[in-house]
């Protein structure tokens, strides 16, 4: 790719970006059901960027933000949106999103205080933290003791294939653990060892363990045996359109 085109392609993603900044509609968001596991019902729904081809696939899109320094706006837009989507339909379940690091210790923008003030007055909020956060894990425990004065809980995406998984879940106490089944060594029988030290550190602490991918009854029987309680996958749900009510 000559210098132009790079510089091309630069322009048209960043014209993209700005344009879902300030129409955040267009990015969704879709809501996938997060179920019990013991009677199938919704608990929650995770606000996820909507599957429309104009806009790619989101982490792609994500990417094209981290190179143009814009993830931290998107984001921000991308969640007032989502809480003022929620509020409309009335919906009394958990909202679940997840804040990017970018944005740790960032102010909302001045345009979204009051969406997003409603919604952390009105919506029961949860807040997942990606692997990629403990990078940095003072910039983390400082967003986490900000979204819990929020009263919002936190939920721990998995760890288990990160150094020292129980020392990360220390670090910042989650009310929820997941574990993604699509991962290799997440095995009731032959857990990885990562993986064992993250389901002893969940029955220590009292947390509460997800399953994320469960896309087959296979999954689900695997899910169970691990000991989670919640569920989010194909099986339990695609994304979709929130429920009015």
């Amino acid at each position: 790719m000559s210098l132009t085109e790079s510089m091309d392609r630069m322009r048209d993603s960043r014209a993209l970006l700005e344009g879902l900044i300030d129409e955040p509609s267009r990015l969704g968001p879709d809501w996938q059901p997060i179920r019990l596991l013991a009677d199938d019902s919704v608990v929650g729904y995770k606000a996820t960027g909507a599957a429309q081809a104009e806009l790619g696939d989101t982490l792609a899109l994500l990417a094209e933000a981290k190179g143009l320094g814009l993830v931290e706006r998107l984001d921000w837009s991308f969640r007032a949106w989502a809480f003022q989507v929620a509020i409309e339909a009335g919906l009394q379940a958990e909202v679940w999103l997840t804040p990017e690091p970018e944005t740790y210790g960032t102010a909302c923008p001045p345009r979204l205080i009051g969406a997003f003030g409603r919604g952390r007055r009105e919506l029961k909020v949860v807040a997942e933290v990606p692997s990629d956060a403990y990078e940095d894990i003072g910039a983390l425990t400082r967003a986490v003791t900000e979204y819990r004065g929020w009263g919002w809980r936190i939920a721990s995406r998995d760890v288990g294939d990160l150094p020292d998984p129980a020392g990360k879940l220390d670090a910042i106490s989650p009310d929820v653990v997941m574990l993604d089944l699509a991962l290799p060594g997440r095995s009731a029988a032959r857990p990885a060892e990562g993986v064992r030290q993250v389901l002893d550190w969940t029955a220590r602490s009292g947390a509460t363990l997800m399953a994320l991918g469960v896309d087959s009854p296979s999954r689900r029987t695997e899910a169970e045996a691990l000991g989670g309680t919640l569920g989010r996958g194909r099986m339990l749900g695609d994304p979709g359109r929130l429920p009015v009510g």
